[in-house]
């Protein structure tokens, strides 16, 4: 790189990538909290169902259905196994976002709170935007809503 125009290559090419990063870390920045739901919620579509209609009698919205969320799992620095967390619905009531899961026969639900916690803590985790995570039983067409709150630890 002896010539001069080589020079204003490189710099007008750092330049214009020191501008991109900039941009993209402001954009980042200033992202709304709830922009990865937004996200989520353009990506599946909805069949009318009678879930979604269960959900809309009380008062939901549903956005999006039916959602896989890819992960790797690694023990002892071992090789990657692939796996997914399920989710049926994304649903929105007054400007709250909810995950929806259907309690479904072959997994039944068992309502205490370390059952709750050990099945559906994951969830509220890996979104922490949603305001709950609504659980739909069918069989009495029944809508129940679960959220977490971490407590002040013990002395």
């Amino acid at each position: 790189m002896d010539s001069v125009g080589d020079w204003v290559i490189m710099l007008v090419a750092a330049i214009v990538m020191g501008w991109w990063i900039v941009r993209r870390l402001d954009r980042w920045l200033h992202e709304p909290p709830d922009a990865r739901l937004r996200k989520l919620a353009t990506k599946g579509g909805v069949e009318e169902d009678e879930y979604v209609l269960l959900l809309k009698e009380h008062g939901f919205q549903v956005l999006s259905g039916k959602h896989r969320i890819p992960l790797g799992v690694a023990v002892d620095n071992g090789s990657v196994m692939p796996t997914r967390l399920y989710f049926d619905y994304l649903a929105e009531k007054d400007n709250k976002y909810y995950l929806v899961k259907l309690d479904r026969p072959r997994q039944p639900m068992e309502w205490t709170a370390s059952a709750l916690r050990e099945r559906l803590l994951v969830y509220a985790l890996l979104f922490p935007d949603c305001h709950g995570i609504v659980i739909v039983l069918p069989q009495g067409r029944q809508i129940k809503t679960v959220r977490f709150k971490v407590e002040a630890g013990e002395k």
